[in-house]
């Protein structure tokens, strides 16, 4: 390694002549320089970056320099401490391996010290982006929306499977809206303020509805929003599909109990039997003798059965006995011939059956 040299001329006039003499000084230290360089990599929270440095010393190998770096949150670099210890993880002097835990301005320092003491600093700020949240919208009830529902369906959505790139296990809030129709509903329609994730209410009406969600870190960035669409269909009327008697003209005895009974109902929103072998659905009994005049409504009736006691009719009677069915939306088939046996407004459908039973 060549060692640099500054000599001193110095002219003294001596008395019959002139001589010049040269004095060596000796060996002057030349200091260090550094600057830090640009990154390759976009800055983001809790992910590693390596921050770079081009060192420099005229007088000696890098190799044996006082490298120390200091990286923090601070946007004025003159306000951090250039003295503070290592906070870097790197074997590797010109080298800082480092995880921002925040978004925001990131001071980084570097300082180099060679052997005489001699020192040079850089400083640069970077900035720490803060990366949009990600929103996902989880279906819990119905499981699966696969078309049209019907009216007064239940629906529940989960916002707790979004997600924030910048913090894992870091709290989101979440802004629900729901529309019918295109016109918002009320604000009191989802979430509850207890489980702000999950947005439930039930779609009363007909319509095209759009449920969506928006969700914000903590540090106020939002993500893009997602929604889920679905139809509530117009309220089908239901349908009395299975009855015994199966015979809507049928003989009984008289000296012996007999029952009536609806065995099924189809219907969109309270088909009987449900799942759970009951329906919130209501059955309504009459009967009336003979054929004609107005039916006699019995004491209320909201059973899928009416049981009629021996000796209740007489021997001869010939008597009507009708049933009608309507869901909780109170589904009428106004347009039903009052008189007919069966009504066929929808095909195969039954809001009522009429049973002519003539009693022996």
């Amino acid at each position: 390694m060549a060692t640099l040299r500054t000599r001193l001329l110095l002219a003294t006039l001596l008395a019959g002549g002139s001589t010049n003499c040269l004095i060596d000084t000796g060996p002057i230290n030349m200091p260090p320089t550094v600057q830090i360089d640009d990154l390759n990599q976009s800055l983001n929270r809790d992910k590693p970056v390596i921050f770079t440095a081009t060192i420099h010393d005229p007088d000696q190998s890098t190799d044996s320099l006082n490298v120390a770096w200091y990286v923090g949150a601070n946007d004025n670099c003159n306000k951090a401490a250039t003295t503070a210890p290592q906070n870097c993880n790197s074997q590797r002097n010109d080298l800082c391996s480092y995880t921002p835990t925040a978004p925001g301005p990131l001071c980084v320092i570097v300082q180099v010290t060679d052997r005489y003491g001699a020192k040079a600093t850089a400083s640069r700020v970077f900035t720490v982006q803060d990366q949009p949240p990600t929103a996902v919208i989880s279906l819990i009830s119905p499981a699966v929306i696969a078309g049209p529902l019907p009216p007064s369906s239940s629906l529940s959505f989960s916002a707790a499977s979004s997600t924030d790139p910048d913090d894992p296990n870091g709290s989101l809030t979440f802004g629900w809206t729901v529309t019918q129709n295109g016109t918002s509903l009320s604000a009191s329609t989802c979430p509850s303020p207890q489980t702000p994730a999950i947005c439930s209410f039930t779609a009363a009406t007909p319509g095209a509805y759009h449920v969506q969600l928006i969700a914000t870190d903590p540090s106020q960035m939002k993500s893009a929003p997602i929604s889920v669409d679905f139809v509530i269909n117009e309220d089908q009327p239901p349908c009395i599909v299975g009855y015994s008697p199966a015979s809507l003209q049928t003989m009984a005895s008289a000296g012996e109990d007999n029952s009536f009974i609806v065995t099924s109902v189809a219907d969109d929103l309270d088909p009987y039997p449900g799942s759970t072998g009951s329906t919130l659905g209501t059955f309504t009994w009459w009967y009336r003798v003979g054929t004609t005049g107005g039916f006699q409504r019995e004491v209320p009736q909201v059973s899928n059965r009416l049981d009629v006691n021996a000796d209740f009719f007489a021997t001869g009677d010939l008597i009507q006995i009708r049933v009608a069915y309507q869901d909780r939306v109170s589904r009428p088939l106004s347009s039903c011939d009052q008189d007919a046996e069966t009504c066929d407004l929808v095909p195969g459908c039954a809001q009522w059956v009429t049973w002519t039973v003539q009693f022996l």
